[in-house]
């Protein structure tokens, strides 16, 4: 007679629902701040009525980069919640959530420190 062997456990959805969806919120949370955040004007002329794009500023280049490492790292997330074993799950998923938290936080104070650097005339 042949012996059966149970197949591995698989890890319960609702543990997994418990950790994308915070991550989750909090990287759509953190994307949304630091968009919203004001970022540099570019060379402003000296003139007067002030452009349009000097009193809102529209260089996006110091806020892209955080913005594509958070998308980088949810998806780090998404797939080491799908591909490491439950041993290792919470070490790594921990660390990959302290990541998201300290990009987010590296990318608000370098985007406000751009944006209160002073505004050059010509």
């Amino acid at each position: 007679m042949a012996t059966v062997t149970a197949a591995p456990a698989q890890a319960a959805p609702r543990g997994l629902v418990l950790w994308l969806a915070p991550a989750g919120v909090f990287a759509l949370a953190a994307i949304g701040i630091l968009w919203a955040l004001p970022r540099p004007a570019a060379v402003c002329p000296a003139i007067y009525p002030v452009p349009p794009e000097c009193a809102t500023g529209t260089d996006s280049s110091v806020v892209l980069p955080f913005l594509v490492g958070i998308v980088f790292v949810y998806a780090a997330i998404i797939a080491c919640t799908l591909l490491v074993t439950s041993r290792w799950r919470p070490l790594v998923l921990g660390l990959l959530l302290g990541l998201l938290a300290l990009g987010f936080l590296i990318g608000v104070t370098t985007v406000l420190s751009a944006a209160t650097s002073s505004v050059i005339y010509y």
